[in-house]
């Protein structure tokens, strides 16, 4: 059984894409150099984790998985200020596009998630 086959393209595109901005978080410390460590952990952790609960949504799509990744994209853009690295501006740059793309991404799953459970509502009642 092919997992990859059920996957609805049109709809999780989103949690592709931070999958993809997870990994390039994970692989920036290794790839810019960071100067502090903590900047380099709290790019690698949040990474991680985004990596790890967009592939999760991706395989079993539910608004909890994307509530929590829109939780990590505002994370990764206050970091910068909340842990004292906004003077570094490539460290801050990276982390602040990153958390973007994965708040956009997730609140845009996040309505195509209700749009498709409000879609299927009206069918079962047919």
């Amino acid at each position: 059984m092919n997992m990859f086959a059920e996957i609805d393209a049109d709809t999780r595109w989103q949690d592709c894409m931070m999958v993809t901005v997870g990994i390039a978080l994970v692989a920036s410390p290794f790839l810019m150099e960071y100067p502090q460590q903590y900047i380099s952990q709290n790019a690698f952790a949040t990474g991680l984790v985004i990596a790890i609960f967009a592939l999760f949504s991706l395989f079993t799509p539910g608004l909890w998985e994307e509530a929590v990744l829109l939780m990590l994209g505002c994370w990764s853009v206050a970091s910068p200020w909340l842990l004292g690295f906004s003077d570094n501006r490539s460290a801050a740059l990276i982390v602040v596009a990153a958390g973007g793309i994965v708040l956009i991404s997730a609140l845009w799953a996040m309505k195509d998630e209700d749009r498709n459970r409000t879609t299927s509502d009206s069918f079962e009642e047919r």
